[in-house]
């Protein structure tokens, strides 16, 4: 998995391919689960282990599906780097337009591996769909019957390769090359059935690629084996053998066979290993393969593997992860009852709760904020279950909302899982910034998230709402799920939903400013130099970022989006504070721009505080008492409780260390407590209006009304002055007897202050009592 990662995955992905998907043995899924280099299964391509009866899932078949197209190689080779380079190998290349008889034998082989009986997965729905398209690709294309494709699942390979041979007038010769083979049975009976009694084989020059069971040389075949050397098969600097092919010269023609089968009944027979080949079938074509005379190699018998009988009591299992919870089914050995469940990494095992496994091997199992912890890590998902007796299974974890994030986040994909694993660089950002200003609605719903794991029984601990899920109804085709969309809470959509939720969550991360080590590979062995934080004025990539973010900033901002997006517009001043350490006046300036519309907005009781914090912090940029005055108006807005401690910066530490204020925040929280704003005096003017006498706590209204001061003092004791006085239920853009337009300033005044005079009138002192 790991050289698929580094070389076949990265080259689709390259490609424009949308999805990987692999079916493998248990056995080979088995293997893999202990390469921790392997990071990206479960996510960018899914894996589904296949367990069959009797026998191995052993074809070697890709098939690379096009909208009208397709293309199919079918070989010898493993999905590993021996079998796609290191090994001596053999694969055919087949496109729909050329083999359109082999892709319907294909599609048929696709149908059969979901409805067989001997097998047991949970892609059978994914099969379904792969043989769909390969059937609409050939659609209108011409067949002849040239190129076929054998498999096992449909009877022995062998009983096909008779009937070939037969319709070509039987056989003359066969040949074959195999790097492994049984006692001998399989070529016996082959070629008792062909009518021969002699078989060429190859004896390869680089040896052949050691196997966990058989020989590399039938052991004591009946027909006489003469070893030769391949002409086809030769090459400079021999490789280890691990090509299958088979040739059976005809009297009217000749069948060339090449695939996955070895010349062993388990291979060539029924109900083995599921193999698959490709055969084409060459009429009047009566001359063959041609070789020279070779030795015998020395016999090597496979040894048994003495750790087999220990390792088989770990067995394999799948699963995917939708949402806050894991559906599974355990592949081998049989298990039923209760299980623990444990999420396995580098640091080791974590329990995550206890489920029920039906007859069928399949369980459920809650896990709530584990789907955020795999963006967040960046890594794979391992599970594994126990049960009682201490049977064990694990497997891959397919997150089954990655497909919908692929076809929705595109190429941006990339880019957004690095910043969720906390690897992004600045042009990571831009493009992040960018992409959100082409469609501001990804933001929305940006909450911050619980996270955290548990099993059933603890996350139902003092709650009355956890579901039941009856396992025996799990019919869920848990791999077609992860690859075509979940079936999420919340309908279509919510697992990308989840997803950008965590996208900001990220945003909101304490990660330190960008380092140099993170934007370029440096040469020089200074770790200090190598790992100190980046210079906005030197890194071409700062003044990018930077432009793409005010653009956003901007229209997050805007009158239409503010009311929506206010909150995640000063997350992600936070996170650019941190990250590129700005300069004080230009973090002033973005948290001047934002304050207002977080006062005016409705957001998350939650983050009430942090924004309570940002209006203290900007108070403190430059301390007077007008700035104090306004940031008590803001935060009575907010419905902050002033009486209390003052709010904690630990959320926004990013912006406050961005500021760089030397303001004492305790003694201005307690300047703020004490003053009162306008508004507010202008309340408590009012109340001594109407009680007709004075009062306290209007102190200011002298300087800030100083032209009406008089009337007003008079205007609470002195009827005659009460007439300059008109009240308001609210604000106005005129006077209210004259239906004459206050001018600008006043109009703002009266919103405000509560207090303004119709000055192009009749000179009355308005105060607006909604204030």
């Amino acid at each position: 998995m790991s050289f698929f990662e580094a070389v076949v995955l990265d080259a689709l992905v390259r490609g424009g391919a949308q999805e990987a998907f692999i079916l493998s043995d248990v056995l080979g899924v088995k293997a893999a689960l202990g390469e921790q280099g392997a990071r990206r299964v479960g996510k960018e391509y899914h894996v589904e282990p296949v367990s069959v009866m009797n026998g191995v899932f052993h074809p070697k078949v890709s098939a690379f599906v096009g909208d009208e197209d397709c293309h199919l190689l079918v070989g010898s080779g493993n999905l590993t780097f021996g079998g796609w380079g290191g090994n001596f190998e053999v694969v055919e290349h087949l496109h729909s337009a050329l083999a359109p008889d082999a892709i319907e034998d294909a599609a048929n082989f696709f149908v059969r591996i979901a409805e067989s009986d001997r097998l047991r997965h949970t892609a059978a729905s994914r099969c379904s769909n792969i043989a769909n398209d390969l059937r609409t690709s050939i659609q209108g294309k011409p067949r002849n019957g040239n190129i076929r494709l054998f498999h096992s699942l449909d009877g022995a390979i062998s009983d096909r390769l008779i009937q070939a041979a037969d319709d070509l007038g039987g056989a003359r010769r066969l040949a074959i090359a195999s790097p492994f083979w049984d006692s001998g049975a399989a070529v016996d009976d082959l070629c008792r059935r062909l009518g021969l009694s002699r078989v060429l084989v190859h004896a390869h020059p680089g040896g052949s690629v050691e196997g966990r069971d058989g020989s590399n040389w039938p052991v004591a075949p009946s027909v006489t084996v003469t070893p030769v050397e391949l002409d086809d098969l030769a090459e400079k600097k021999p490789r280890r053998l691990h090509a299958k092919v088979f040739e059976i010269l005809c009297r009217r023609g000749r069948l060339v066979v090449s695939g996955s089968p070895n010349a062993s009944g388990a291979a060539l027979g029924a109900n083995g290993n599921v193999e698959a080949c490709i055969v084409r079938i060459q009429r009047e074509t009566l001359t063959g393969w041609s070789y020279e005379a070779s030795e015998r190699p020395e016999l090597v018998v496979a040894a048994e593997d003495e750790d087999e009988e220990e390792e088989s009591t770990v067995g394999v299992l799948t699963a995917t992860l939708d949402g806050d919870r894991i559906e599974g089914q355990v592949l081998i050995p049989v298990m039923t009852g209760k299980i623990a469940a444990f999420q396995l990494s580098e640091s080791g095992a974590k329990r995550l709760g206890q489920a029920e496994v039906n007859e069928a091997g399949r369980f459920a199992l809650r896990t709530p904020g584990l789907e955020a912890e795999s963006w967040s890590g960046g890594g794979r998902l391992v599970l594994r279950v126990e049960d009682a007796d201490g049977r064990q299974a694990e497997g891959f974890v397919a997150v089954s909302a990655f497909a919908e994030i692929s076809r929705r986040a595109g190429p941006m994909a990339a880019r957004l899982m690095a910043l969720l694993s906390g690897g992004e660089m600045p042009d990571d950002v831009r493009y992040i910034m960018e992409w959100f200003h082409d469609d501001p609605s990804r933001l929305l719903g940006a909450a911050r998230l619980r996270v955290g794991g548990g099993s059933d029984d603890e996350a139902a601990e003092g709650r009355d709402d956890r579901r039941t899920i009856d396992v025996d109804t799990l019919t869920v085709d848990f791999a077609s799920r992860s690859l075509h969309g979940p079936v999420a809470e919340g309908g279509a959509g919510a697992g990308w939903q989840r997803f950008l939720d965590h996208v900001m969550s990220a945003f909101r991360a304490k990660r330190g400013p960008f380092r140099q080590g993170a934007l370029v590979e440096s040469d020089d062995d200074d770790d200090d130099r190598a790992h100190a934080p980046v210079d906005p004025s030197t890194d071409p990539a700062i003044p990018r970022l930077i432009s793409a973010f005010e653009r956003l900033f901007e229209l997050l901002l805007s009158p239409d989006n503010a009311a929506r997006h206010a909150l995640t517009a000063f997350d992600l001043t936070c996170y650019m504070c941190e990250r590129l350490k700005p300069g004080a006046d230009t973090a002033a300036r973005w948290l001047d721009h934002l304050l207002t519309p977080l006062v005016s907005g409705k957001w998350p009781a939650e983050r009430t505080e942090d924004i309570a914090a940002a209006i203290v912090l900007a108070a403190g940029v430059k301390t007077d008492a007008s700035r104090i005055r306004t940031a008590r108006g803001r935060l009575l807005r907010l419905g902050y409780d002033l009486a209390g401690p003052r709010p904690s910066f630990e959320e926004v530490r990013r912006l406050a260390e961005a500021l760089q204020s030397s303001a004492d925040f305790d003694a201005l929280w307690r300047q703020i407590g004490s003053v009162r704003t306008l508004a507010e005096q202008v309340r408590a003017y009012l109340a001594a209006f109407e009680a007709r006498r004075p009062g306290p706590g209007y102190e200011d209204l002298k300087q800030f009304a100083r032209e009406d001061w008089s009337a007003l003092e008079k205007a609470i004791t002195q009827p005659a002055e009460r007439q300059r006085v008109h009240i308001v239920e609210m604000w106005v853009d005129s006077c209210p007897d004259h239906s004459i337009s206050l001018s600008v300033g006043d109009q703002n005044d009266l919103r405000s202050a509560g207090m303004a005079r119709t000055r192009s009138c009749c000179n009355r002192i308005l105060i607006n009592k909604s204030v």
